[in-house]
């Protein structure tokens, strides 16, 4: 009877490193495609740390083998939430917005009432997704940016609307928080400026000021315009 030798543990990890390899889509086309080659190879090299190699040699402790699965798991729970992540917005052309994830999928936001189209786009470093959504007015001929829809996690979480309109908003404090600009249609005094928690809606600042004035003016309404 043939004996099995028994495999080290970097023959281990090589071939479990191989292995979820396969699983990664780092052949799609997408905004962050050279993270899950990051995020693998940062998860093998742990991996291998803990089984115990150093400089070569193996110190195995054999009592952290079960950190294997833990690990692998974080491995895999992280790839397909990167899949899940948005990549791009569009305006349909019935005036929806659609959001477009990693792995291919569009998804269409149902319209709010009166809505006409979006702009203003913006996708935050955590993955939250905006956009001002737009309407007719009476007596106006071109359409009006009234209420600012924030998308995480496959849901609408948060609309912001304004009895004025939308000059510009951006997202702050790594997606967390959202802060605009919004006036009357024909010129203004000074710029109203919020800041507002993304998920709650909470105001959490506001200022009227000179958004020219690069001296004069809060941290987070550098990214405003008018």
């Amino acid at each position: 009877m043939a004996r099995v030798r028994d495999r080290n543990p970097i023959e281990v990890a090589n071939d479990l490193g191989h292995r979820f390899w396969r699983l990664l889509p780092y052949g799609r086309r997408c905004g962050n495609r050279f993270m899950h080659v990051v995020r693998a190879v940062t998860a093998r090299n742990a991996l291998l740390v803990e089984l115990g190699f150093k400089g070569g040699s193996i110190t195995m402790i054999r009592s952290r083998w079960f950190l294997i699965p833990f690990l692998l798991s974080v491995l895999l729970a992280d790839t397909g939430m990167s899949q899940d992540r948005a990549v791009a917005v569009s305006a349909g052309r019935d005036g929806t917005a659609q959001i477009t994830l990693a792995n291919g999928e569009k998804i269409t936001i149902q319209k709010e009432p009166g809505q006409v189209g979006i702009s203003e786009s913006h996708i935050g470093p955590d993955g939250t997704v905006g956009w001002l959504a737009e309407y007719k007015v009476e007596g106006v001929s071109y359409p009006i940016a009234g209420t600012l829809i924030i998308w995480r996690a496959g849901k609408t979480i948060r609309r912001l609307p304004t009895e004025q309109s939308f000059y510009s908003w951006t997202f702050y404090a790594q997606g967390k928080q959202v802060a605009y600009h919004v006036g009357p249609l024909h010129g203004e005094l000074k710029s109203h400026c919020e800041l507002h928690d993304a998920t709650s809606g909470h105001l959490i600042a506001a200022w009227d000021g000179d958004l020219e004035s690069e001296s004069n003016r809060p941290a987070w309404t550098k990214g405003l315009s008018h």
